[in-house]
């Protein structure tokens, strides 16, 4: 990447590392005691042939992934289980998270339809890029790659990560039992709410909600952190240091970290792309309502933004408080 990205541009980067160190806390069917080796994310541009203009007057479009690679597998070799667009008006200082249910039922290109956390395993994260262009008809400007190890000591890390939990949940599989409200969430805790899904009404599309809401949480506290005291700053950048791989040096790094409060989270819309069940095949599968994803996609396209009419009800609305 060459050239002086601008303060907003930096925002917005930072912005997507946020994301995708959230991102990490789904993945995985077990529990493991300590990170491995590889890194916990990843970022790099989308496309090969071009450096997205940060400038601060486009939109920024990030393809936040979640690789469920165990400990010795290649993570861009395995299921790309969590899926968000993250897009970043850096103008406005405002962002829309727009998660897919793993199990949408997609054309993937160059091997026909799927489930769309296959293409990971049968491209890499350039096809899942391919994909859910195809689908959208967005350009993303990065995609970031996340696992499952190492997040927990991450959060513990930074001393947890405060979530204002809106119901309560209780889920046996993900060993995640809440009672509604504002709490600090340590690592074990984090995962746990993140993999909730066996109590919810819509099942992996109130996860995929869940898991923008730790986005935003992490880029609250961060704000939060940084206003009351500038040194939690190291607190964070190390954590991420300690977990991530990228390119940029660390006097970029540490730019991004300072500008990332011009992010406002109250100004974050956070969904899921609406769908419905279905089997095919004997598979379970999710298939998108194609008139509420072009519609989305077309707004988002715009400004990075979505319009009241395009915001879909939340797939946990059932259990949200009433008013």
């Amino acid at each position: 990447m060459s050239g002086t990205l601008s303060t907003r541009g930096r925002a917005a980067l930072l912005a997507a590392f946020l994301a995708a160190w959230v991102a990490g806390s789904v993945l995985g069917a077990g529990e493991h005691e300590t990170a491995g080796a590889q890194p916990l994310f990843q970022i790099e541009p989308a496309h090969a042939e071009f450096v997205p203009a940060l400038t601060g007057d486009q939109p920024i479009y990030i393809l936040v992934l979640g690789s469920d690679a165990r400990p010795g597998e290649e993570i861009t070799g395995q299921r790309a289980d969590s899926i968000h667009i993250l897009a970043i008006n850096p103008a406005k200082g405002k962002a829309t998270i727009a998660g897919f249910p793993r199990d949408s039922w997609v054309n993937i290109p160059g091997f026909g339809t799927n489930k769309i956390n296959a293409a990971m395993t049968l491209g890499g994260p350039d096809l899942v890029v391919k994909t859910v262009e195809e689908l959208t008809g967005l350009t993303m400007d990065y995609w970031a790659l996340t696992w499952f190890d190492g997040f927990r000591s991450m959060i513990d890390q930074i001393d947890g990560l405060v979530v204002d939990v809106p119901f309560a949940l209780s889920d046996d599989s993900a060993k995640a039992y809440f009672e509604p409200g504002v709490q600090r969430l340590d690592g074990k805790s984090a995962l746990a709410f993140a993999r909730d899904r066996h109590d919810l009404p819509a099942g992996d599309l109130g996860r995929s909600e869940n898991q923008g809401l730790l986005m935003v949480s992490a880029l609250t506290q961060f704000n939060k952190e940084f206003d009351s005291d500038p040194s939690r700053l190291l607190w964070w950048l190390g954590s991420f240091m300690r977990n991530s791989r990228s390119s940029l040096p660390m006097d970029e790094l540490m730019s991004l970290a300072f500008t990332g409060t011009e992010i406002n989270p109250k100004k974050v819309v956070n969904i899921v792309m609406p769908g419905g069940s279905a089997m095919v095949n004997g598979l379970s599968v999710v298939n998108l309502d194609q008139t509420q994803l072009q519609a989305i996609s077309a707004d988002l396209a715009d400004d990075g933004l979505l319009k009241k009419g395009n915001i879909p009800p939340s797939p946990n609305a059932p259990l949200l408080p009433a008013g």
